[in-house]
């Protein structure tokens, strides 16, 4: 039995699940959303940076 089996065999019979691969997935799936979140708000900004730094004209009716 190798150590990693000895650790499995310990944490079952204390009652303890090894979730290290499931934690790994989930702070991946988590660092994903995030960086996905943040390309969108800096996709924004940038959109809205460019709109606001066209100059403005505005139409005025002549009378």
């Amino acid at each position: 039995m190798d150590s990693q089996q000895q650790y499995e065999a310990l944490l079952a019979k204390w009652g303890y699940v090894d979730t290290t691969v499931e934690d790994h997935a989930r702070r991946q799936l988590r660092a994903r959303r995030v960086k996905t979140v943040v390309a969108f708000f800096k996709t924004t900004v940038k959109a809205i940076k460019k709109i606001s730094a066209r100059p403005q004209h505005l139409g005025q009716a002549s009378n």
